[in-house]
């Protein structure tokens, strides 16, 4: 981090809160300006066309003018017809919405996953970024404590807000194991969990990477079962998107509807865009990926806010 970034640090947290950052730094892993500047900026300079930094593009911006100055004439010349047009054209986008789980529903074929053999096992790393999560921070690692990988093969980063100063207190705490590492960002514009993705990408030593989020208990054989689905699928598997369950499903009616949109999606939907072999939407979480395919494909967008979108081909 460099002299500026601190100062700044110190002005906003008054000197106490700085003394104390200093402190937990000491027990972590900061940033530099370069890794930084690339976390911010990398993906756009690589794939500016691809890239949310740029909202619209002037195509885009004339597109949805013309589309707009269509539905005002439309709607002024047959207002009837415009409408009953729009409400038809809704219906059937949500039957086929409908159609297409049921297409899904029918052709699922539950299957056990193979889970890889322990005795020559890759480094695994885990990315988890947080942000005002101290309270969750013990929870999550004593889940990935529980994960049944070996520990010298594994490869923590707990990823931190740099003004974050309880969180990293927190994440400092319970990173106790050699294989658990803090990184600290340096607070920056865009504060986003991409950025943060890119900052632990940069810095990650496994052959496989995988995101879990602050709330996420993974399945301890979670990493065994995606290293026997890429070992299955060759190498041009480049990511493999683990089952996202509801634990509280039982808790209410709304919670019983997220729990079924998610096991709809998850394990009926996804897979059979996998058979078909076309492009799929990721989860935010519990995705695992090729490092090096990761890399070459720029990481994440750090300007996108929706990093679990990002799709690739099975």
């Amino acid at each position: 981090m460099s002299i500026i970034l601190v100062s700044v640090e110190y002005r906003s947290m008054g000197m106490d809160g700085a003394l104390r950052l200093d402190s937990l730094k000491e027990a972590a892993a900061t940033v530099d300006a370069a890794a930084l500047d690339e976390a911010r900026f990398g993906f756009a300079r690589a794939h500016p066309q691809r890239s949310a930094r740029r909202v619209l593009f002037c195509t885009q911006a004339l597109a949805l003018a013309a589309l707009i100055t269509a539905f005002v004439f439309a709607a002024r010349s047959a207002p009837t017809l415009t409408f009953a047009t729009l409400h038809i054209t809704a219906l059937v986008i949500f039957a086929a919405a409908i159609f297409v789980r049921l297409i899904a529903a029918a052709s699922l074929t539950p299957l056990l996953s193979r889970l890889a053999d322990q005795s020559d096992v890759p480094v695994y790393t885990i990315l988890c970024p947080l942000y005002r999560e101290a309270n969750v921070a013990p929870d999550l690692v004593a889940a990935l404590g529980r994960i049944d990988y070996p520990p010298d093969a594994l490869d923590i980063k707990l990823i931190v807000e740099g003004d974050d100063v309880d969180t990293i207190a927190a994440a400092v705490a319970v990173s106790g194991p050699a294989h658990i590492e803090v990184v600290i960002v340096p607070a920056c514009a865009p504060r986003t969990k991409p950025k943060a993705l890119n900052a632990g990408l940069a810095r990650a030593r496994g052959e496989f990477v995988v995101v879990y989020d602050a709330e996420d208990r993974p399945h301890p054989q979670q990493l065994r079962a995606a290293l026997a689905a890429f070992e299955d699928g060759g190498p041009s598997l480049a990511c493999v998107q683990a089952p996202l369950s509801i634990d509280n499903a039982d808790a209410s009616w709304i919670s019983r509807q997220f729990a079924a949109e998610y096991a709809i999606q998850f394990r009926e939907v996804l897979p059979l865009l996998a058979h078909l072999n076309l492009p799929l939407p990721l989860g935010g979480t519990s995705n695992h990926f090729r490092t090096e395919i990761l890399r070459q494909a720029g990481g994440w967008d750090p300007h996108n806010v929706r990093e679990k979108v990002r799709a690739f081909i099975a």
